[in-house]
């Protein structure tokens, strides 16, 4: 296949792009730069001027730039992830959630410093922030070297954010009990005696759990971290729901586009009440984000 026919069958709505996958992979160098660059224009289009077919090929070109552990996607990438909650719903979806901080890791160009300034951008998405964390966690564990500025980075961390959202505060706890930073407990302690992070979302008894559990490993205990960098991303993305055949089959029947298949549960969403946004209330009223609470 050819770079502008393996962009072409990425970008299509109604295959799995398995072929296009592996041909891209073939012709690495020359398809680099072409997924480089649609990262790059999508990291600066505003939502309204962005191609179908950009956003459906873009998933499985963010899978493989971090399987293939491309340096010069790194600042793109986090600048695609810096953006505005509805502009990351628009393009990456459940993957900043799932995935990103696998892609970040793979694509790590051993400067920390823009992935530090994600982290801390308060215009940024709460959820992508708290991904990026658990990039930092990964890259700690995959590059010795960078742990002493990572954990120092999440030790100085809330001195920085005193006001900082329950789902960063979530993701900073949650990153000391995967590093392991059993100095830093006291400080995790006052977020729940202060009910920063409600006991609906967990309680200092859970983090509690995870941190010994990193000890007693040596390593995070957290089975996020069990797959590590992506090796495979055909085999990964073929178990997406929305790549499957029964999915095909149920949108030709139902004559319905799947052209946002970042969040193809839109579609399927069975519940007396109106459609659920991924940062609304969960139905259940647990409290939490949809995305953090049922959808997951």
């Amino acid at each position: 296949m050819t770079p502008t026919e393996i962009m072409r069958d990425l970008a299509r709505n109604d295959i799995f792009p398995r072929a296009a996958m592996a041909a891209a992979g073939k012709r690495r160098d020359e398809m680099t730069p072409i997924f480089v660059e649609l990262v790059e224009r999508l990291g600066r289009q505003q939502v309204r001027s962005m191609r179908d077919a950009d956003l459906v090929a873009l998933i499985p070109v963010f899978y493989l730039l971090g399987e293939w552990q491309v340096t010069d996607a790194y600042r793109p990438l986090l600048h695609l992830l810096r953006r505005p909650t509805r502009a990351l719903d628009h393009t990456l979806g459940d993957a900043v959630t799932e995935v990103s901080f696998r892609v970040i890791t793979g694509t790590f160009d051993g400067d920390l410093q823009p992935l530090f300034d994600a982290v801390l951008d308060l215009r940024a998405d709460d959820f992508a922030r708290s991904s990026l964390m658990s990039a930092l966690v990964l890259i700690a564990e995959l590059h010795p070297d960078q742990r002493p500025k990572i954990e120092d980075f999440f030790r100085t961390f809330r001195a920085r954010h005193l006001k900082a959202s329950t789902d960063v505060l979530l993701g900073w706890t949650e990153a000391i009990s995967d590093l392991g930073l059993e100095d830093m407990a006291e400080a995790v302690r006052e977020l729940f005696d202060k009910v920063l992070i409600p006991k609906d979302y967990c309680d200092y008894a859970d983090f509690l759990e995870d941190l010994h559990a990193t000890r007693d490993a040596g390593a995070p205990g957290n089975p996020r971290y069990a797959d590590g960098l992506i090796t495979d991303s055909i085999a990964e993305l073929s178990k997406w729901h929305c790549y499957t055949d029964a999915f095909f089959e149920q949108q030709k029947v139902r004559k319905v586009s799947n052209d946002l298949r970042v969040a193809p549960w839109t579609e399927f969403f069975k519940n007396p009440a109106p459609p659920v946004g991924r940062n609304d209330p969960c139905p259940c009223g647990s409290g939490r984000k949809y995305k953090k609470c049922c959808l997951q």
